[in-house]
């Protein structure tokens, strides 16, 4: 599935990882679950510090559903859909994100995350064609690890049309909190602060 050359970029890349990462994979009976499986397994077996488990115990909006977790911690960070095309790069810096706890974000964010004490459900509606799509779900995955009140979801809205329909997704990257607040569109960090503190209000 993956070319011999991007394995050995991969390679390369993870060996920047420092904390053992665990993808959770949960399956349903389409066939694109046992293609992102194997994707998974091409992945994980690049590196001693990535594992691939298959489980049915995976909480998310729907499935096949992707968790990027460390070894005892889960940053609430979900990836609905296969990791392909566009989107492959941003997923590899989600692994190489919770490996290292590294997220971008401003010291004044982070103060202000680290106060909500209630949920928030980040939807990312995106697809594999958006340039503006891998910057805001790398944002919204930063967000998460941040706060574990805070769950980010990206999904696919080719794959999981029903819902992008639901959500009236008319154009990408869509975000979408507590089914309160949406924008669209890359945002300044403080703009995407006040719609998730506008959510919880």
């Amino acid at each position: 599935m993956l070319s011999d050359e991007v394995k050995n970029n991969l390679k390369k890349e993870f060996e920047k990882l420092i904390e053992p990462v665990r993808l959770i994979l949960r399956k349903n009976e389409k066939s694109v679950s046992d293609e992102i499986e194997e994707l998974l397994k091409e992945i994980s077996g690049l590196s001693e510090k990535i594992h691939l488990t298959i489980s049915d115990r995976l909480n998310c909006h729907g499935y096949p559903c992707i968790s990027v977790q460390q070894k005892d911690v889960d940053f609430g960070i979900r990836f609905m859909g296969k990791p392909d095309g566009g989107e492959f790069p941003s997923f590899i810096k989600t692994i190489l994100m919770v490996s290292r706890n590294e997220y971008d974000l401003t010291e004044r964010t982070v103060e202000f995350l680290e106060e909500i004490d209630q949920p928030v459900d980040i939807k990312i509606f995106i697809t594999k064609s958006c340039g503006w799509c891998p910057p805001t779900m790398l944002k919204m995955f930063s967000f998460a690890m941040v706060n574990q009140n805070i769950t980010a979801t990206a999904i696919d809205c080719y794959e999981f049309s029903d819902m992008a329909i639901k959500y009236n997704v008319a154009a990408v990257p869509k975000v979408v909190i507590n089914d309160k607040v949406e924008f669209v569109g890359l945002k300044e960090e403080n703009e995407i602060l006040g719609h998730i503190f506008g959510a919880i209000s």
